[in-house]
């Protein structure tokens, strides 16, 4: 499959080619945060304030925010147990000591709405995001429900539903989420949105600059750090499946050693031949480094409580081992770079770092001849 660089600096045709219109859906996220914000009255998430932790959490989404589930839990796990659940029914555990977060794009998935409506019967402290009347709603019984639109594009619908779960860990007191702090997230969403516009040429725009890099390339996405390390998985899975290409992704410090194998595995640099044939032998595929989280600095204050022991092993090892994989991927003739988002707290910087993926990947998806928002040959309706 060839790629048409050529395209991505034709906003008028981008827009033809992205016939479910995904570009302008992911522009749209800083507009779903503020919504949450603004109709957080209507969700009724007050009443899960009871100032007692949950003595265990459990997150369950459907297919399309399953990154944002991720990030529910890896904020929650130091205060609470919390895991994302895949059952068809909740643990045998499971009872009203405990809390349950439930977001579905559509609100038809019977899984989900299996799982609300056996959270109600045991009496979880239970809050469910869904578009109003839709069966996972219904099921939700009297609990918080923070009603969805149903215009909703699927695949760029992640802060529709994964702000009012942060909410909802608000008032379980998991984790403080004020709504200043989403606005920060707001407004980081809007300044990527703006800096990764169509009609901004490669040369200015940053995910177009390097969707033309993993064109010819695999992509090995690292994150050093906790959040960077989701937001890694957030950026593979969206090429993934918005582009259909094979993409790694790696969380340090822990995944240093398969990061460098992966890259070692490509070998040095290949000595040009002027003499080859350029049409018949096209240059083989090679890894190309992208790393999530490894600017700032370790100790920062925005980072929360630490310990020097946490900061130490986590943060500062993180950094350490993207410096190495930067330094083994140029002593390999490797491409490798560092997602540019600016200083925040880490939840708005690892929502800009989310948000410059999806677009690499949906300008990817293009240059290659696909609609990045069109479902794929396996998806269906629920």
């Amino acid at each position: 499959m060839t790629f048409d660089e050529a395209l991505l600096d034709d906003a008028a045709q981008l827009e033809r080619r992205d016939e479910q219109r995904l570009l302008y859906a992911l522009a749209t996220a800083g507009a779903q945060v503020r919504r949450a914000v603004d109709t957080v009255g209507d969700f009724g998430v007050e009443s899960l304030r009871t100032g007692e932790l949950p003595r265990a959490m459990l997150v369950a989404t459907d297919s399309a925010p399953s990154s944002g589930s991720r990030l529910i839990t890896r904020l929650s796990c130091t205060r609470t147990p919390s895991l994302t659940w895949h059952g068809v029914e909740l643990p045998r555990w499971a009872g009203a000591a405990d809390a349950l977060l439930i977001g579905s794009v559509d609100g038809r998935h019977p899984r989900l709405a299996a799982l609300a409506a056996e959270g109600a019967q045991r009496g979880l402290a239970m809050a469910v995001v869904a578009p109003a009347g839709s069966q996972v709603a219904v099921a939700a019984g009297r609990s918080p429900l923070h009603e969805l639109p149903r215009d909703l594009h699927p695949r760029a619908a992640r802060w529709s539903v994964l702000t009012p779960l942060l909410q909802a860990l608000d008032a379980l007191s998991v984790n403080p989420i004020p709504s200043g702090l989403l606005i920060e997230v707001a407004d980081a969403l809007d300044r990527q949105a703006e800096a990764c516009r169509p009609d901004g040429n490669a040369f200015v725009n940053p995910a177009k600059a390097l969707a033309i890099e993993f064109a010819n390339a695999i992509p090995l996405i690292v994150g050093a750090g906790a959040l960077a390390g989701v937001a890694a998985r957030a950026i593979s899975d969206a090429l993934q499946q918005f582009a259909g290409v094979t993409s790694v992704s790696v969380s340090l410090p822990d995944g240093v050693t398969r990061a460098g194998s992966l890259l070692r595995g490509a070998g040095p640099a290949p000595v040009d031949d002027f003499f080859r044939d350029r049409v018949d032998e096209p240059p083989p595929i090679r890894p190309r480094l992208l790393v999530v989280g490894d600017d700032g600095s370790a100790d920062d204050t925005l980072l929360g409580d630490r310990s020097d022991a946490q900061i130490q092993l986590d943060e500062v090892a993180a950094r350490r081992a993207a410096r190495a994989l930067h330094d083994l991927a140029g002593n390999l003739g490797l491409s490798s770079s560092s997602v540019d988002v600016p200083a925040g707290d880490p939840l708005a910087r690892f929502a800009a770092a989310a948000a410059f993926g999806e677009f690499t990947a949906a300008y990817l998806a293009l240059g290659l001849g696909l609609d990045p928002g069109s479902r794929g040959p396996a998806e269906r309706d629920h």
